[in-house]
C-alpha cells in the first residue's frame, strides 16, 4: 500500500480540526474551574452566614458577592464576601487555590479600588481575608506580611488565622 502525500490543504484541515478540539477542551476545563470556584465561594459564604466573626470582630451582616457595576452594566470590582458592622468591613476573597500574586494584588490594588468604588465605607476599618481549600507556604508568608487573614478548611471545620490582621 502506497502512502498518500499530504497536500497543504490536508495539513490545514488537520490544524483546523486540532484547533477545534483544543478550543472545546479549553471550554470544558474552564467550566470545571468555574464550578470549583463557585463551590469554594458557596462553602465559605455559608460559613460566615452561620458565624459572622472575623479577626475577633463580630459583624452584623454578610454580603455575598459585593459588586460595583459601571454605567454599562460591566462589573468594576467584586468581593466574594463582605462582612459589615457599624465601623468595620471585612473583605474576603475566595479561591479554590490561592497564589502569592493574588495576595499582593488584594493588598496593593483591590483595596484601593474598593475605596474608590465604595465611598460609603470610607471611614470604616477595612480588614482583608483570603479563603480557600489549598494554601502553600509562600501564600501564608505573603498573607502575614500584608496582615491578611487566612480562612481555610481543615477536616470538617474551618480554621481562621488572623493574629496579624491589619486594618486598611
Amino acid at each position: 500500500m502506497k502512502k498518500k502525500e499530504l497536500t497543504a490543504a490536508d495539513v490545514w484541515a488537520m490544524f483546523a480540526e486540532t484547533d477545534k478540539i483544543i478550543k472545546e477542551l479549553s471550554r470544558r476545563m474552564g467550566g470545571i474551574d468555574d464550578n470549583q470556584g463557585y463551590h469554594a465561594e458557596q462553602y465559605f459564604q455559608n460559613v460566615f452566614a452561620e458565624k459572622p466573626i472575623f479577626g475577633g470582630i463580630k459583624y452584623d451582616s454578610v454580603i455575598p458577592n459585593l459588586e460595583c457595576l459601571g454605567k454599562n452594566g460591566v462589573s468594576l470590582i467584586e468581593f466574594d464576601i463582605a462582612l459589615v458592622n457599624g465601623d468595620s468591613i471585612a473583605l474576603i476573597e475566595v479561591k479554590n487555590r490561592i497564589h502569592p500574586k493574588f495576595v499582593r494584588e488584594l493588598a496593593e490594588e483591590r483595596v484601593k479600588k474598593f475605596r474608590t468604588y465604595f465611598p460609603m465605607y470610607g471611614k470604616y476599618k477595612t480588614h482583608l481575608g483570603i479563603a480557600g481549600f489549598s494554601f502553600n507556604k509562600k501564600v501564608m508568608e505573603e498573607a502575614k506580611k500584608y496582615g491578611i487573614g487566612i480562612i481555610r478548611q481543615v477536616g470538617d471545620s474551618v480554621e481562621i488565622s488572623s493574629e496579624r490582621l491589619k486594618a486598611y
